[in-house]
């Protein structure tokens, strides 16, 4: 498996959000605006996806819609008509669904998609498989979900081409273990916080890549470069190489 596209590029956390440059408005994190802003930067995206009762997905990264639309309520429990009727932080965009962040990124950057449904409920890993199958583009998945018969070794066991990572912080540091030998994982993607750790650069040393999570800043920058592949930022602006 090559996925060297993950790692040879920086990974704009939820796409290029926040105030614009060049006179660009403020633009909201996971919105349509924010992965074109991405794309145009040529940088890969991730993006948070949740399972709808009408089997579709919204990209979206709570589970509730308070802090990003003021609003009461849970994404999931929303249809897909009902995702237009609310919008991200007070701009003209509104929750978008997967089809419509994969006809925006159409395979030009990658796409490092975290599952938010840590059970499964649903059948949602089948569900999203197919979902993708036919998209041309590079993308990764990823999850919280430690269990060692949930998300990510359904993905294990029924994939070989689409790399798979689990994300995990210090707190989880002890459980950490089992999931990447059980699950054979492509890649870890660890909070940048907790860094140094003794586990993450062993497997690093092994070939496992490390991707660093949130670079918010230079100090957290220099400390994500010094102890993963690649990193994963927003509402910083890189230097330019």
């Amino acid at each position: 498996m090559n996925f060297d596209w993950l790692i040879n590029r920086p990974i704009a956390h939820r796409g290029f959000w926040g105030e614009g440059e060049n006179g660009e408005p403020f633009c909201a994190e996971n919105s349509l605006t924010a992965y074109a802003r991405a794309v145009e930067k040529n940088y890969n995206i991730e993006i948070d996806v949740h399972l709808l009762p009408d089997g579709n997905f919204a990209v979206f990264h709570d589970n509730t819609l308070k802090r990003v639309c003021g609003e009461k309520g849970k994404v999931n429990a929303l249809t897909t008509e009902q995702l237009k009727e609310h919008h991200l932080s007070g701009t003209q965009d509104t929750i978008p669904t997967l089809r419509e962040v994969l006809d925006v990124v159409d395979g030009k950057v990658g796409l490092l998609i975290e599952m938010k449904d840590y059970s499964d409920k649903g059948n949602m890993c089948q569900k999203l498989y197919d979902y993708l199958k036919d998209y041309k583009g590079n993308y990764a998945i990823q999850t919280f979900n430690f269990a060692t018969k949930g998300t990510l070794k359904w993905w294990r066991d029924h994939t070989k081409d689409i790399p798979l990572g689990v994300l995990s912080l210090k707190i989880a540091a002890g459980v950490l273990p089992a999931i990447v030998k059980n699950c054979a994982v492509d890649f870890i993607a660890y909070d940048v916080k907790g860094f140094p750790s003794k586990f993450v650069a062993e497997q690093r040393a092994k070939g496992t890549k490390v991707l660093s999570w949130t670079v918010r800043s230079q100090q957290l920058c220099d400390i994500a470069r010094a102890n993963a592949d690649n990193i994963i930022f927003d509402t910083y602006r890189l230097p330019k190489e």
